[in-house]
C-alpha cells in the first residue's frame, strides 16, 4: 500500500507537494533502517496497572540506576531491510535513470523535483549502504602525532545484509557527477538544481547517517535538559531515565559520525571535483561548491593537503590568470568556522602558504585585496604563537 501511494504522488511538480513526499520518504527509510531507542518512559514500571498498585505521578523526576534502565532499541529486521531496499530500487533508480536520459528536455521544476527526491531518499538509506571500496591515500603527512587508529571498527547492525543492484554510493557518485557537469555546461542559471546536485554528490562520500551539525544540536538539547532536571540536593549526578536514554542515543549517532574519517582515493576524487567547481567562473557555483568542500575537508583527516599545491600553483602563476580562479582560491583559504588552512598545525603548510598569501601578485581588484585582508585578520585572531625552545648541549 505504501508503494502504491508513493507511485501516485511521486511525479507531482508542485514544490510543496514533492518536498513533503520527499521528506516522507526520508522519514520512512530512517524509521526502517536506523537503530534507535523506542522507549523513553520515566519509569520501567507498568503504568497500565491500577492506581492502587502504582501511581505514575510518583515516578516523575525519579532517578533510575544505570543497571535498571532496560533500554529497548529498534534494530532493523529482515522484512524492514527488504522493504527499504525495494523502496530505494523502485524510486531512486527510476529518478537517476530519468536524469541521465531526459536531463536535456526536462524543465527546471522537473529537475528540481527529481533531485529533491533523490536527495531525501539518499539521506534516509545511505546508513545501510557500505563505503565504496578504495585504496587509502598514503602520501599525506602530519606534523603532529596521530591519535587515529589504523583499524576501524565496523559492526553489522541488521538482521540481514542489504542487497542492492550495485553500490548505491558509486552509482550516485558517477551519475550525479556527470549530471553536475551537464548542468553547469547547459543550465548554469538553474542554481537550485546545482545546489541539490552538489549535496547528493558529497553525500555519496561522507554521509553515514547523521551530520555533524545535528550532533551538535542534540548535545545542546541534552545539556539544556540535564540542567533543567538536575537534582541539586545530591552531590552526584542523578538524571531521570529518559535523559540517560537520550544520551545513549547520541552516542550511537556519534559512533556513525566519527567512523570512516581516513581519506581514500574516492574521497580524493570528490574533493578535487569540488575544488575545481569552487574556482569556477560562475559565482553561485563557486559559493555552493565551497560550502560542501569545507564540509569534506573537515570530515577527512589531512584532506586539505590534496588541494594545497593546486592553490599555491594558481596564486603564484607568472602569466595572466583568471580573476575568478584567484577569488575562488582566496575564499577557500578564508574558509569558514570549521576549516581555516593558514593556521593548520603543520610547519610545511605554513612554510608554503604564508609567503604565497603575503606576495600574491594577482590580487589587483578591490574584492581580492579585501579577501587577503580578511585572511590576514583571521590569522591574527586564530594563530597561536608556538614557543620555540632551544636546548644547547654542554
Amino acid at each position: 500500500m505504501i508503494l502504491s501511494i508513493f507511485h501516485r504522488c511521486i511525479h507531482i511538480i508542485h514544490k510543496d507537494s514533492y518536498e513533503s513526499i520527499a521528506k516522507a520518504a526520508q522519514n520512512l527509510l530512517k524509521s526502517l533502517t536506523y537503530v534507535y531507542p523506542i522507549d523513553y518512559r520515566l519509569t520501567v514500571e507498568n503504568i497500565e496497572e491500577p492506581f492502587t498498585d502504582f501511581l505514575p505521578i510518583r515516578a516523575w523526576g525519579q532517578y533510575v540506576e544505570y543497571d535498571k534502565i532496560n533500554v529497548q532499541f529498534h534494530v532493523p529486521n529482515e522484512e524492514e531491510v527488504d522493504f527499504a531496499c525495494e523502496f530505494v530500487e523502485t524510486f531512486m533508480y527510476l529518478e537517476v535513470q530519468m536524469l541521465n536520459e531526459k536531463c536535456t528536455n526536462m524543465s527546471n521544476d522537473e529537475r528540481l523535483r527529481s533531485l529533491t527526491l533523490i536527495h531525501h531518499i539518499a539521506i534516509g538509506c545511505l546508513r545501510m549502504v557500505p563505503r565504496i571500496e578504495s585504496k587509502k591515500v598514503k602520501n599525506l603527512v602530519s606534523s603532529v602525532s596521530s591519535c587515529d587508529s589504523k583499524v576501524q571498527a565496523q559492526y553489522f547492525l541488521y538482521a540481514k545484509e542489504p542487497k542492492f543492484k550495485e553500490n548505491l554510493r558509486m552509482r550516485l557518485l558517477i551519475d550525479i557527477g556527470n549530471f553536475i557537469d551537464h548542468l553547469i555546461a547547459y543550465h548554469s542559471d538553474d542554481a537550485s538544481s546545482i545546489k541539490i546536485a552538489l549535496k547528493i554528490y558529497s553525500l555519496s562520500s561522507m554521509y553515514y547517517g547523521i551530520f555533524e551539525q545535528n550532533i551538535n544540536k542534540l548535545y545542546c538539547d541534552l545539556n539544556t535538559i540535564k540542567h533543567l532536571y538536575k537534582n541539586k540536593l545530591y552531590n552526584t549526578q542523578q538524571h531521570p531515565r529518559f535523559v540517560i536514554i537520550q544520551r545513549i542515543a547520541i552516542q550511537i549517532e556519534l559512533f556513525s559520525l566519527i567512523n570512516f574519517r581516513t581519506l581514500t582515493e574516492i574521497d580524493q576524487q570528490v574533493i578535487c571535483k569540488l575544488f575545481e567547481l569552487s574556482i569556477h567562473r560562475y559565482s553561485e557555483v563557486r559559493r555552493q561548491a565551497q560550502s560542501y568542500l569545507f564540509t569534506m575537508l573537515s570530515r577527512f583527516f589531512l584532506s586539505y593537503q590534496i588541494i594545497l599545491d593546486r592553490i599555491i600553483e594558481l596564486l603564484t602563476k607568472s602569466d595572466e590568470v583568471d580573476h575568478d580562479e584567484i577569488k575562488g582560491c582566496l575564499y577557500i583559504l578564508l574558509g569558514n568556522e570549521t576549516i581555516f588552512l593558514p593556521t593548520k598545525h603543520s610547519w610545511t603548510v605554513l612554510e608554503k602558504l604564508w609567503p604565497v598569501i603575503a606576495c600574491t601578485k594577482h590580487a589587483i581588484k578591490l574584492s581580492t585585496q579585501n579577501l587577503i585582508n580578511c585572511i590576514m585578520e583571521k590569522i591574527y585572531k586564530r594563530f597561536n604563537t608556538v614557543a620555540i625552545i632551544e636546548n644547547t648541549n654542554e
